[in-house]
This record gives C-alpha cells, sequence and structure tokens, in this order.
C-alpha cells in the first residue's frame, strides 16, 4: 500500500465515509473553473498513422521547401532524401516509420 492511498484510508476511518464523501463534495464544487488555453475558433489538428497523413506531411514538405529561399544546397539535399525516404516507407505499409522520416524533413527545414 502506498502513502497516498494509507493517507486516504487512515482520513476515511477518522472522518467516516459519508463526511469525506461531502468534503470531497464541497472542496470540488469551490474550485475556481478554469478556462481552455487554446481558442475553440482554431479547429485542432488530427494526426494518425494514416497514408492520407503521410501524404499531407509530404506536400507540407514539398511547399516549405519551394518558400524557403536561403536553404543551402546540402540542406536541401538532406530534406529531399528524408521525404523520399519517408514516402517510400508509408507507400510501402511503413507508416510510423516514414511519418517519423518526414517529420524530420520539416523540422530540418524549420530550424534553417
Amino acid at each position: 500500500m502506498n502513502q497516498a492511498t494509507f493517507l486516504l484510508f487512515c482520513l476515511t476511518c477518522f472522518l467516516g465515509l459519508a463526511s469525506l464523501a461531502s468534503l470531497a463534495e464541497a472542496a470540488t464544487s469551490t474550485l475556481p473553473r478554469t478556462t481552455p488555453a487554446r481558442s475553440e475558433a482554431i479547429p485542432m489538428a488530427i494526426t494518425s498513422d494514416t497514408l492520407d497523413y503521410c501524404k499531407t506531411l509530404a506536400r507540407k514538405v514539398h511547399r516549405t521547401l519551394r518558400q524557403t529561399v536561403t536553404a543551402t544546397p546540402p540542406l536541401v539535399s538532406q530534406v529531399m532524401y528524408l521525404e523520399r525516404e519517408g514516402e517510400a516507407l508509408c507507400a510501402h505499409g511503413h507508416l510510423r516509420s516514414g511519418i517519423t522520416q518526414e517529420r524530420r524533413a520539416l523540422v530540418a527545414l524549420m530550424r534553417s
């Protein structure tokens, strides 16, 4: 039995189960309500290990690469290698590995 469980057991025995339940109810009702940090106007992106998501990442890598003016030739080569490897892995059913490579390509572009 860990300390938290033991403490809860002691409180239950000392105060009685009914009074503990009323204490817990009173404590939760007086807590201030928190507002979500994220605005509801912006839809949340749902990512999953699917071929569609892998293709979406590949398109994002291509679009970001086209918009990056200051990319050096070694960086472009590395990003294209990672992107091609990611597409090939996804095409062969290795979705998690492919998505990882696509994300690595995006991270390399974002850091440049």
